[in-house]
């Protein structure tokens, strides 16, 4: 090899480990294994997913940023490497700041968690759920704990090339012809939407510009680098590029702000965390009082049967099984086009952990997840326990009536590639199949504790129960248990929806995306349009089945001039026949 080679090959290596670790900071010893093993780890994490852009971390202990670090490139084409004043977007994340300007609102006596959305916005009107009877009125509370019934994503408009001042009065006139999907406080149902109107609500009840409110909460938290607006000075040095499918995603504006707007940097996002350590003080004062932080972190939704699990407190997730050994703890996360991020605080450890990333490929909940890990053995001894099997139930017998009753179609909550199951009795057991029957999932068979599970394990066991006069399947693993389904029975299908069978396609596109298409169908007796199934209720009315995050979401034929054609509304977009 020649010596120019030498040389070529000796600076290439180089930029490779400058790219995988461009910026790091640690403070003192005490986890000397958790910053090495995090090191290594993300680097193979890096290459072995084929990540195109970067991904920093922070981890706290108490006010101490132990370590920050970044790896990869904030823009590959330009080889800018990430460094600790690189600006990702939070995404969701985003939420938990929303929930803090909410709780000193709250303090400052200016709102009540329990006020109607109405006091802040008078314009706001929304039709009583199609699925459900009639509830109370929608409260800023339901809406900081998913619990509004607001349909969740009307995302058309929301990503544009260029900001859209006017997109809240746009959604409120949108909603005022729109049905809730839930009624308030029945089941958590995770909603966008409600939580963009969040913006406007804080401005209101502030008497000043959301911009202004949110730039006050930032500057006593010390994040001198953070802003909801990508134009804003604090934030437009040193932005990230996002990637996608390995591809840089084009500049775009978020106009639901307070559901996942903010840019900020690895360092910022750490004295957030620290604000949270040290019971509500910021670097440059107290933001909310200890009490008024405890009421955000407490969970809201104890009450609510169908939530299972799930707790949240006001913008923020408060149970996460694989580090429930550690004590009270509160964690969001998010995924925007291009950008992942995850926040979690151990609270009764005074350890936190924030990673941000800009490419869809970095397991960015799985390196916040490692972190605590290794870093709370390291401070406390704590282990994470291993899972522990279920107590062993001995199958028995059912008679083919018991089983014949549980058998029929069963709507997934969870998003899915199907968005149903097909369970069918046999001799002593139940047989679950996929939507067109090309795979059999596997039989299950009762056993002594009333639940099923597959013959040859009982790891995941599943339950045939009702709540709340709503008959459902539930899934159990690890301790842990799921609203996996909801059983349903397909109505009779109308011929004007029979005539209306095809493709369609978005006419009023309003994103820096693909607004997308979809499929009228009709499969096993129900009524589809794209991964959803329909519910009618009339000719040109009908919701989406089941307890999901889409459940509940109204899908109307509207005719749209100057021709008067019909076409079929859902979430903000209209498809028109191909």
């Amino acid at each position: 090899m020649s010596y120019r080679s030498i040389v070529k090959s000796t600076l290439f290596l180089l930029i490779i480990l400058l790219a995988i670790c461009s910026g790091s900071k640690r403070t003192y010893a005490l986890y000397d294994n958790t910053t090495a093993q995090m090191t290594a780890y993300i680097k193979k994490q890096l290459t072995d997913n084929g990540v195109v852009g970067g991904v920093s971390v922070a981890f706290v202990d108490e006010q101490n940023v132990v370590w920050a670090q970044g790896f990869g490139y904030a823009d590959a084409a330009a080889g800018t490497l990430t460094t600790l004043d690189t600006q990702y977007r939070i995404a969701s994340v985003t939420k938990t700041f929303t929930g803090t300007m909410l709780m000193q609102l709250f303090e400052q006596g200016l709102l009540d968690l329990d006020d109607p959305l109405t006091r802040f916005i008078p314009a706001f009107s929304i039709k009583p759920p199609l699925g459900f009877a009639a509830g109370g009125p929608v409260t800023i509370r339901s809406m900081a704990t998913h619990h509004s019934g607001i349909p969740g994503d009307i995302n058309n408009g929301v990503f544009t090339s260029a900001p859209d001042p006017d997109f809240n009065p746009k959604l409120v006139a949108y909603l005022q012809g729109e049905y809730l999907t839930y009624p308030a406080n029945v089941l958590m149902a995770y909603s966008n939407t409600a939580m963009s109107l969040l913006s406007t609500v804080i401005a209101n009840a502030s008497g000043q510009s959301f911009e202004a409110y949110s730039n006050a909460l930032f500057q006593n938290l010390g994040m001198d680098h953070t802003s909801f607006y990508p134009d804003n000075p604090r934030v437009i040095a040193n932005q990230a590029k996002g990637y996608q499918n390995g591809q840089e995603v084009s500049r775009y504006y978020n106009n639901g702000s307070t559901t996942g707007g903010i840019i900020s940097t690895i360092q910022d996002m750490a004295k957030f965390i620290k604000m949270v350590n040290a019971g509500g003080m910021g670097q440059r004062g107290q933001v909310i009082k200890p009490e008024t932080l405890e009421m955000m972190l407490t969970a809201q939704n104890d009450s609510m049967p169908l939530d299972i699990d799930n707790k949240i407190g006001i913008n923020w997730f408060l149970n996460d099984a694989d580090l429930s050994y550690a004590g009270r703890l509160c964690y969001h996360n998010g995924g925007i086009n291009g950008f992942r991020s995850h926040l979690e605080i151990l609270r009764d450890r005074k350890l936190g952990v924030v990673v941000l990333a800009n490419d869809e490929k970095v397991p960015f909940e799985d390196i916040a997840k490692q972190t605590l890990y290794l870093a709370l053995h390291e401070k406390t001894g704590l282990t994470q326990p291993p899972a522990v099997a279920p107590a062993y139930s001995a199958p028995v017998s059912w008679d083919q009536t018991r089983l014949d009753f549980l058998q029929g179609i069963y709507i997934l909550t969870q998003a899915s590639s199907v968005p149903y199951i097909k369970v069918k009795s046999v001799a002593g057991a139940l047989e679950w199949t996929s939507p067109d029957n090309s795979s059999l999932t596997f039989h299950a068979v009762p056993k002594a504790n009333g639940w099923f599970s597959a013959r040859d394990s009982q790891d995941m066991e599943y339950e045939f129960t009702e709540i709340t006069g709503i008959r459902v399947l539930l899934w159990h693993k690890n301790g842990q248990s799921v609203l996996a389904a909801q059983y349903y029975v397909p109505p009779a299908i109308p011929a004007a929806w029979i005539a209306r069978l095809g493709t369609y396609q978005v006419t009023n596109c309003q994103s820096a995306f693909s607004c997308g298409s979809g499929n009228l169908i009709v499969a096993d007796g129900m009524l589809g349009f794209g991964s959803n199934v329909l519910v009618p209720v009339s000719d040109t009315l009908a919701y989406v089945s089941g307890l999901g995050r889409s459940g509940g979401s109204s899908v109307q034929v509207i005719t749209v001039p100057p021709d008067w054609h019909e076409e079929i509304q859902m979430l903000g977009a209209r498809f028109k026949k191909s």
